[in-house]
């Protein structure tokens, strides 16, 4: 029997009173509650999940690249990790998660947090402190903790200087103004993604042909060749080698590039009542539930 409860305190509260058998996506408030009770069994592992900011490339401050490499410099993903997130999520390096080992770059480096950088490049490429626009959801798919995490990062970019008004919606409110694409409209929105290949997401919402009148996710715009021509030969390659090294090219451009802001990949996790036998996360973030069983 499935139960959709959409609220994390509710599916917490039923966890707890043995109203539920399985649930994914464990708050972090609520993880030590159900790790330290014997009468629960709690999994946790790495997904192919990112976490981010769509910054809109096409109008507004973000048009610059530089004002978009300083917002990453300003906030500061690892206290969002540890802090709000309570170490269930690692701070991400670019556009790729590392889920995908054979495709990922662990060479690229996550921005690190610079307010100080940030501030003299803010100031270097002429940001004239005009607002920024910033959709927050109340909550949704692979969202983690939106709202606590938007004001966090609001704080962050407001210390170096960037006024951030943030607008906050309903899930499905938020996909409606979100996914047909920012322009004229906002200048950020967080996002969360979770793919079964490092394919999916830079190819729906990096590549110039996927902008949301084409009937892609790319919502800030961005666009440059040289990843669209990258995201194409991977895609014609039947050498796993070879699309490895295109992916790893194209992660290299995009982080330079910083179209996004990358915040969190997530790692993924579920508690059980301890009388569930043979339950087991997937990397594909799949329920494979075939052989579970209770008494």
């Amino acid at each position: 029997i499935y139960r959709p409860i959409t609220d994390a305190n509710t599916r917490v509260a039923e966890m707890l009173s043995g109203g539920l058998d399985v649930m994914v996506e464990v708050p972090p408030d609520s993880l030590s509650q159900f790790k330290d009770n014997p009468a629960f069994k709690v999994s946790e592992q790495a997904g192919p999940h990112l976490w981010f900011l769509i910054l809109n490339t096409k109008d507004g401050p973000f048009k610059n690249k530089e004002i978009r490499q300083a917002a990453n410099y300003a906030i500061n993903k690892k206290a969002l990790v540890d802090n709000i997130l309570q170490g269930t999520a690692d701070v991400a390096a670019g556009p790729t998660p590392p889920a995908f080992a054979w495709a990922y770059d662990d060479k690229l480096q996550p921005y690190p947090y610079d307010p100080e950088k940030a501030k003299a490049m803010l100031k270097e490429a002429g940001y004239d402190g005009s607002p920024v626009t910033f959709y927050v959801t109340e909550g949704g798919s692979g969202m983690l903790d939106p709202i606590a995490m938007g004001t966090a990062i609001q704080a962050d970019l407001e210390a170096v200087g960037m006024k951030v008004k943030i607008e906050t919606y309903e899930w499905n409110t938020f996909l409606g103004k979100v996914n047909p694409g920012l322009e004229g409209k906002a200048d950020m929105a967080e996002m969360a993604w979770m793919t079964n290949d490092p394919d999916t997401l830079p190819f729906l919402a990096l590549r110039s042909d996927a902008v949301p009148d084409k009937g892609g996710f790319n919502s800030g715009y961005y666009s440059n060749p040289k990843v669209d021509e990258l995201l194409e030969k991977a895609r014609q390659s039947t050498d796993q080698d070879e699309r490895a090294k295109l992916y790893k090219e194209m992660q290299d451009i995009v982080h330079d590039d910083a179209p996004w802001v990358f915040v969190a990949n997530w790692k993924q996790n579920a508690v059980t009542s301890a009388a569930v036998e043979n339950f087991k996360l997937q990397p594909s973030f799949f329920l494979m539930l075939q052989k579970v069983a209770k008494p």
